[in-house]
């Protein structure tokens, strides 16, 4: 606690994994932290993710070298890009805005901004960890990515070249170094790289458990609500007005993933955020190789993560909006897949998990003050790192509340860049 910190109440919306880190970083500075969110914490997009601490993650989405790659995505039904066409429309000016962000130019400026970000994810996650006494949830197994030819290989050639120039540790490997990492896999996997600062939660709602009850344990609450509107006054938001209640506070810090942008616009303000759909499948293995450590399948694009709870495959990046109901056809698919690619394996499904993750056109999350009310926060739109940078939103926006001043840069994630 810094004891130079007036405390504060504030009212957190989202009780995601950025909310939650958000909200124990502010409680345990002595503020009075309420979350809000209906969905209880963790259980909505923080619960499906791959379990990746990616500290390299520092190439966007958007890319020169990923879109000469759309076409043919587009056009394959094993590919984990899919576009619902009656969506695509509305959801046009975004994606101008994520192509003007993929120009050489930009991703390279557009990766300093994430690796000032990613490059202390893990160190973020530590402090927390020690705090909630959850060190057996994480393991330290890095992060694995295979590919069956040279060229498959070759595909990530920009984004390793991003990666090199920012710092980012990294492995590549031939097949016998594949082979000793992770035997189980199948031998048509010849070429692949290894990053090993990458953190593995084996189970990534009970690390976001393992936040909340500590959240918890120094006076946190979280209310099953949704916010309604805001009270303005003065000294800018006064009041969260929700579904059951109203909350009276000083400062209100917004984390609500996907459906961020609908409450930035209660405070008059728009912001272009659209969600990429995730899948899951959750498999409990009866049979065949032990898996070690999450690993990209890299030739198809989706990840099997050896959770506590099974196999868990996941992919996708499914534009579709919130509302559409899931389809889960295209993960199916890779079902026949991911048995080639752990070859004796038997497992049946035991859950189908759909998730929305919050992204920006420059795959940048917004981290800041609001220009318009000086009491109001941000910290959304993570898009695919949000377990990965939750810890360090909730480390900056506590310095922002507290009037400190960050160790970074903030200029890059402010909400008016767009």
């Amino acid at each position: 606690m810094d004891p130079r910190v007036q405390p504060k109440k504030i009212v957190v919306v989202g009780a995601g994994i950025v909310g939650v880190a958000t909200g124990l970083h502010l409680q345990r500075e002595g503020h009075s932290v309420t979350l809000v969110d209906p969905t209880p914490p963790g259980r909505g997009t923080s619960f499906g993710n791959a379990g990746s601490i990616a500290i390299g993650a520092v190439y966007p989405t958007g890319s020169p070298g990923n879109w000469k790659q759309v076409p043919k995505m587009l056009s394959d039904p094993m590919s984990p890009l899919s576009i619902k066409w009656g969506y695509a429309l509305k959801a046009a000016p975004w994606f101008l805005r994520f192509l003007e962000a993929s120009r050489e130019s930009r991703v390279e400026e557009i990766s300093k901004h994430l690796w000032a970000l990613s490059k202390d994810g893990m160190v973020a996650h530590r402090k927390l960890i020690d705090l909630a006494k959850a060190h057996d949830i994480i393991r330290p197994t890095g992060w694995l990515k295979v590919y069956s030819s040279q060229q498959s290989l070759d595909r990530t050639r920009e984004e390793r070249e991003v990666m090199a120039r920012r710092g980012v540790k990294f492995d590549v490997l031939n097949a016998d170094e594949i082979r000793q990492l992770e035997p189980g896999l199948s031998p048509k996997f010849t070429h692949g790289y290894h990053q090993p600062d990458n953190g593995f939660v084996s189970q990534p709602i009970k690390l976001t458990e393992a936040y909340f009850a500590k959240f918890q344990e120094l006076g946190g609450r979280w209310v099953a609500e949704k916010v309604r509107r805001f009270g303005l006054g003065p000294k800018g938001v006064e009041t969260v007005v929700t579904d059951l209640a109203m909350h009276a506070c000083d400062a209100v810090v917004i984390c609500a993933g996907a459906r961020s942008h609908q409450i930035v616009a209660m405070l008059g303000r728009k912001f272009p955020l659209d969600t990429e759909r995730g899948y899951h499948l959750n498999l409990n293995v009866t049979e065949g190789p032990e898996l070690r450590r999450a690993t990209v399948i890299g030739d198809h694009g989706f990840v099997l993560a050896p959770m506590q709870d099974g196999l868990r495959l996941t992919t996708g990046a499914e534009f579709a909006g919130v509302d559409a109901p899931p389809d889960f056809r295209r993960i199916y698919r890779m079902l026949e897949l991911a048995h080639e690619a752990l070859p004796g394996l038997k497992a049946e499904v035991t859950r189908e998990w759909l998730g929305f993750r919050p992204s920006t056109p420059d795959s940048v999350p917004v981290i800041g003050r609001s220009p318009d009310h000086g009491n109001v926060f941000y910290g959304f739109g993570h898009g695919h790192i949000g377990l990965t940078l939750a810890a360090r939103t909730g480390e900056l926006v506590a310095d922002l509340v507290a009037g400190r001043t960050p160790d970074i840069d903030m200029r890059p994630y402010r909400i008016e860049r767009y």
